[in-house]
């Protein structure tokens, strides 16, 4: 029996011979964190987690109990939405799956969507259950209306985040700076629990994470779309409109760069130069290579690097100048 996993939900899954010639994995290790259902990207890990460090350390008192929970409540939202997709995917189904005869073929191997549907319930009451706790102990503690603000705007985006890519629309690169958008505000939940407040200062954090998130988003966007294209078409990826959103983007930044020095913020430049580098020559190589010989893994770990380096530079930054 071999090891697989689902192209999903990202569960490692145990599949028989018989069940692999089917097409499909009829068995899941049933131990508690195989059950657990987890996001794969690097990108989206990467635009909730280095904002949420970078408010914290930008905020400084960050070692305390309202920090932790922020952590914990930001987390388990964000994984919230492995389960919710395969559950809305899979809902016409889910009430047949719940019944015990189904259970029963499922753990003998004759039912994997069931196996699938109880693994993102049981995701789906960890999950949940970790966020109330969290969410609970946040609110005693910390601004009614801000914490009330935020959650309400993580519950929409993942929302609509998983109604969206059930549709296959996650895509659309407007879709994607929303998310870029959504996901970066994690800082100001880490600001208001190390700070017990939000001043200006988490509202930069946010602010240049999202803008620096969009532009590499939709870099990694414009790679991915030229391989497809190029795989279904003869045009050369330069022409293509996911190319030029990408260099919109680009600009965008530099434009944003250039406002920061005007107003007199010209250290605020340094964190933006390692992405800059690496995203500009990420879209040269759109023209200058054949996209099918570029990894895209290895250019999602890249991009994972110049934003370790952003986020780290942007806390230098903002903690040893005027702000």
């Amino acid at each position: 029996m071999r090891q697989r996993t689902c192209s999903v939900t990202g569960t490692l899954l145990r599949v028989s011979p018989v069940s692999e010639r089917a097409g499909f994995p009829t068995h899941v290790d049933p131990s508690f964190m195989s059950r657990l259902l987890i996001p794969r990207e690097h990108g989206a890990w990467g635009m909730v987690s280095l904002p949420f460090i970078a408010g914290a350390l930008v905020a400084g008192n960050w070692a305390n109990p309202r920090t932790l929970a922020a952590a914990v409540g930001v987390f388990s939202v964000f994984l919230m939405r492995p389960p919710l997709l395969v559950l809305w995917r899979n809902r016409n189904a889910v009430g047949n799956s719940s019944d015990p005869k189904l259970q029963a073929s499922s753990r003998a191997g004759r039912s994997p969507r069931a196996e699938e549907l109880q693994n993102a319930r049981f995701s789906l009451r960890v999950y949940g259950t970790v966020a109330i706790v969290a969410g609970s102990y946040l609110f005693l503690n910390l601004p009614v209306i801000p914490l009330f603000l935020m959650s309400f705007g993580a519950a929409f985006l993942t929302l609509s985040s998983v109604y969206l890519a059930a549709r296959n629309y996650q895509r659309l690169p407007a879709l994607q700076i929303a998310s870029a958008l959504g996901l970066t505000a994690s800082s100001l939940t880490a600001y208001l629990a190390a700070r017990g407040h939000l001043e200006s200062a988490a509202f930069w954090v946010w602010a240049l994470f999202a803008a620096h998130s969009a532009a590499s988003v939709l870099v990694v966007h414009a790679r991915l779309e030229s391989i497809i294209a190029k795989r279904k078409s003869t045009l050369s990826p330069a022409a293509l409109p996911h190319r030029r959103d990408a260099l919109v983007a680009q600009a965008g930044v530099l434009i944003l760069l250039v406002v920061l020095v005007v107003q007199g913020h010209p250290w605020l430049i340094l964190p933006f130069l390692p992405p800059l580098i690496l995203e500009w020559w990420n879209l040269s190589q759109l023209s200058a290579r054949t996209p099918e010989t570029i990894s895209l893994r290895q250019m999602g770990l890249m991009q994972l690097g110049a934003s370790i380096a952003f986020c780290f530079l942007l806390v230098a930054v903002l903690r040893f100048s005027l702000f």
